[in-house]
C-alpha cells in the first residue's frame, strides 16, 4: 500500500502545496517530499481525519519506550507496559540509568529508538513512559508512510508519539537524530528530532503523516471527558482519543534537574521565526543551521 492509497481510504487526495493551499479546506495531514520535483500536500477536515484513523490498515508497530530507573518514571512506565499488553500491542520497554537532568535523559530517547528500529526489523512507534493506551491505534497498523508524529501550529513537532516505518528514509532521519543528540546535549530531544527531519527532507524522498493532536487524551477534568463522550464523539466533532498523554514531565523535570532550566538549554520556544516559517510553508530552500534555527536569547 502506498500513502496515497491509504489516504484515499477514507477518500483523501494528494495535491501540488501551492494548490492545496490556494484553496487549504482544513489542516494539512500529510507531505509527500519529492527533492527536484514539486512536493505533494494533502488536507482533511476533521470528519475525514476521524475516518482516516478508524480505519485500521494492517498489523500493529512495535511499541518502544525507556524509563529511568530509580525515578518516579519507573511506575509510570510499568503502567504503559499493562496497557499495551491489555490491547495486545507488541512492545519494548527498557531501564536506562539516569543522566542527571531531564533534558540528557531525553537525549537518550533516540538511540534507544535507533536500536529498537535495527533491530526489529519492522515498524516501531516511540511512545513517552508517561503515557497509556486507551484504545487501539488504528490509524498506525499498517501505516505505509516513512514517519509519523503529531505536528502542531502548523510548525512545533511534538515527539511524545513517533512512528517510523522500516524504510531507508525512516532510518535517514533516526541517523541524523541520533548524531545531533550526541552533539547537542543541552537541546530538547523534539527541537532536534523537528531539525533531523527537516535536514533528511531537504534531499530525501520522505512520506510524512503528521497527526493530529487529538489522538490524545491530555490532563484535565473528569467532567470534560464526559461531556464530549455525550456531545462530540458521537457527532464527528472532536476525536476520540486513543492514548492518555499524562504529561508527567511537567512535574518531574525539577525532581530529574539538580536546579532550575541551565541558560544553554534550548526547547521549542527558542526556534527562530524564520524556522517556524520554514516548518509551516515547506520551504526547503532554508538554512537548517542551528545559529539559524535557533533564536537568540536576550
Amino acid at each position: 500500500m502506498t500513502p496515497s492509497d491509504y489516504m484515499a481510504g477514507a477518500g483523501l487526495a494528494f495535491g501540488q502545496l501551492c494548490d492545496v493551499r490556494a484553496d487549504q479546506r482544513g489542516r494539512i495531514v500529510a507531505h509527500l517530499r519529492r527533492p527536484g520535483a514539486v512536493d505533494l500536500t494533502c488536507t482533511a477536515d476533521l470528519k475525514q481525519e476521524i475516518a482516516l484513523y478508524e480505519t485500521p490498515q494492517g498489523e500493529p508497530p512495535l511499541f518502544v519506550s525507556y524509563y529511568t530507573t530509580d525515578t518516579p518514571y519507573e511506575a509510570l512506565a510499568a503502567d504503559l507496559r499493562a496497557s499495551l499488553d491489555r490491547h495486545g500491542l507488541p512492545h519494548r520497554i527498557v531501564p536506562v540509568a539516569s543522566k542527571g537532568s531531564w533534558v540528557a535523559n531525553t537525549g537518550l530517547k533516540a538511540r534507544v529508538i535507533e536500536s529498537a528500529w535495527r533491530e526489529s526489523g519492522r515498524p516501531i512507534c516511540w511512545i513517552d513512559a508517561d503515557a497509556a493506551i486507551l484504545r487501539p491505534p488504528t490509524f498506525l497498523m499498517g501505516n505505509p508512510f516513512d514517519i509519523a508524529f503529531v505536528r502542531r501550529d502548523g510548525w512545533e513537532d511534538i515527539s511524545y508519539l513517533i512512528y517510523l516505518n522500516d524504510t531507508e528514509a525512516a532510518g535517514k532521519v533516526l541517523e541524523e537524530w541520533v548524531r545531533l543528540c550526541d552533539e547537542y546535549p543541552n537541546i530538547w530531544d523534539q527541537v532536534l528530532f523537528s531539525l533531523a527531519w527537516f535536514r533528511t527532507a531537504r534531499d530525501t524522498a520522505l512520506a510524512t503523516q503528521w497527526l493530529n493532536g487529538g489522538v490524545s487524551r491530555i490532563p484535565r477534568p473528569k467532567i470534560r471527558d464526559l461531556r464530549d463522550q455525550i456531545l462530540y464523539y458521537p457527532f464527528g466533532r472532536k476525536i476520540r482519543p486513543f492514548i492518555d498523554q499524562k504529561q508527567a514531565s511537567r512535574r518531574l523535570k525539577a525532581y530529574m534537574n539538580a536546579s532550575a532550566r541551565p541558560k544553554d538549554e534550548i526547547g521549542s520556544d527558542d526556534l527562530s521565526p524564520g524556522y517556524r516559517a520554514a516548518l509551516a510553508e515547506c520551504d526547503f530552500s532554508f538554512n537548517p543551521q542551528l545559529h539559524a534555527v535557533v533564536a537568540r536569547r536576550s
